[in-house]
């Protein structure tokens, strides 16, 4: 450590050339204004802001450099090994933010979500369990995590892990994962799915008689910059 340089003196290189066009950049870094609202103070406020930018760093962004490789990908003559592991990769990373990645930092904002990747019987014992415990959850919670688990997760779930990580089964059962159309709503999906629960579970850690408002992911006449604002309860919106 002592033959490192200081801050001042290190290199500056680009990380990455995905800036904050992308929708999922810009939400991901409004989660970071969010967490500062919030009734979770440092040092675990620091230790959320962390995971949040690992989700988006170490999950998102791989997710998201595989599906640009997959839209370059169309119309070429590529082997079909080449054109397959790109899907394939796309699968992986996504699997790893939205499993992994976002029930690391739902535990560290004091939620133990891990129900959610469970079978069925342990999945409604882990939801009702979840309810008991966070009284103020919204109300569409529990519609919300079912749909998401029927709509894409389990297939998602079965083609990592029982496919990809163990070679169970055939390809042709998940032919729909190596399109690329499909690749891209995957893609948009999960980020969006992630998004969703952690806002859910922030509403649980915000000061007394304060709520987010959802202004609108994609309207861009909204008065507000972010999707989200904070709004005193009891005050009449603008």
């Amino acid at each position: 450590m002592t033959n490192q340089k200081p801050p001042n003196q290190w290199q500056v290189r680009k990380f990455a050339d995905v800036g904050t066009s992308e929708e999922f950049v810009r939400q991901f870094l409004e989660l970071h204004e969010i967490l500062k609202g919030s009734t979770i103070f440092d040092p675990e406020r620091e230790r959320v802001n962390d995971a949040l930018g690992e989700i988006h760093i170490e999950g998102l962004l791989p997710a998201f450099l595989e599906l640009r490789k997959i839209r370059e990908s169309v119309g070429k003559d590529l082997p079909d090994l080449d054109r397959l592991q790109l899907y394939e990769d796309l699968a992986r990373k996504l699997w790893k933010a939205y499993k992994d990645l976002m029930q690391r930092a739902a535990k560290l904002m004091g939620f133990e979500i891990g129900f959610l990747f469970q079978k069925e019987t342990q999945f409604d014992a882990g939801l009702k369990r979840f309810r008991k415990e966070n009284r103020s959850v919204p109300d569409g919670f529990e519609k919300f995590v079912r749909d998401t688990r029927a709509g894409w997760q389990n297939e998602l779930a079965s083609f990592r892990n029982e496919f990809l990580e163990h070679r169970q089964g055939d390809r042709s059962a998940y032919k729909d994962f190596y399109k690329p159309e499909n690749a891209e709503t995957l893609f948009d999906t999960v980020w969006r799915t992630i998004v969703e629960i952690l806002v859910m579970l922030f509403t649980l850690r915000l000061p007394k008689h304060f709520v987010l408002v959802d202004q609108g992911s994609n309207d861009p006449s909204r008065p507000w910059p972010n999707r989200f604002r904070f709004h005193l309860t009891g005050l009449k919106l603008p």
